[in-house]
């Protein structure tokens, strides 16, 4: 299937829903899995069809370093118990937008390069907004009933690391450290997400994602 199509007929599942509040769009996958890029092109292309779109993510909802590294910078359990502040996640976006939510969200509780919390004024959103949200760990138990349409973007491992390690290069210093804290931080830590939490299975649609170019539905 052509990518523009695929995101096409998403952009049509996500219009259709017929709800009374905002509606919150979750777009989970493994690290380097391209949610990130799916969201910004659902998020445009909803644009396109004049729906009020608030692009986030669940990145702006980090501990800050003192609980998120006291496991250890390379610890795959570390990030997965540890990275998300799911607290202030719900209570400040995804409760609020919510059927009985009063409707006034932030989209961050962490400046991440300060590593300083914030607190924004909150903004309103009208009921016919779309929040297009994406993280690794969207669809824990814990958080699937906190969302009006899921997404897994499933990947294979083999071909996430090679895109990470790729896009990460820089920031550790080489190609092959970057592809280590793949395979023993991020890709380890989404293991057990798969097998404890099984987000297929969570989902309403998954997306085969190993060519960007042609993706296609499971």
């Amino acid at each position: 299937m052509l990518r523009r199509e695929l995101v096409s007929k998403l952009a049509d599942h996500i219009v259709d829903l017929q709800l009374h509040h905002p509606i919150r769009v979750a777009i989970s996958g493994i690290t380097a899995s391209g949610k990130t890029t799916l969201a910004n092109e659902l998020a445009e292309e909803l644009r396109r069809r004049k729906k009020e779109v608030v692009r986030t993510s669940i990145d702006n909802f980090h501990h800050p370093r003192v609980i998120r590294y006291r496991q250890g910078k390379d610890s795959a359990i570390g990030y997965y118990e540890d990275a998300h502040d799911y607290q202030a996640f719900k209570e400040k976006l995804l409760i609020p937008l919510g059927e009985t939510g009063n409707r006034q969200y932030q989209t961050i509780s962490l400046d991440l390069e300060k590593d300083d919390y914030v607190n924004p004024e909150q903004q309103l959103a009208k009921d016919d907004t779309i929040f297009i949200i994406d993280g690794t760990f969207l669809l824990k138990k814990e958080l699937v009933q906190f969302f009006d349409y899921k997404i897994m973007v499933q990947t294979d491992f083999e071909i996430a690391r090679k895109r990470g390690a790729k896009r990460e290069t820089t920031a550790f210093g080489s190609y092959e450290s970057a592809e280590t804290m793949f395979l023993n931080r991020y890709h380890a830590a989404s293991s057990l997400y798969l097998k404890e939490h099984e987000p297929q299975q969570n989902a309403d649609i998954v997306v085969n994602n190993n060519d960007v170019g042609s993706p296609y539905f499971l």
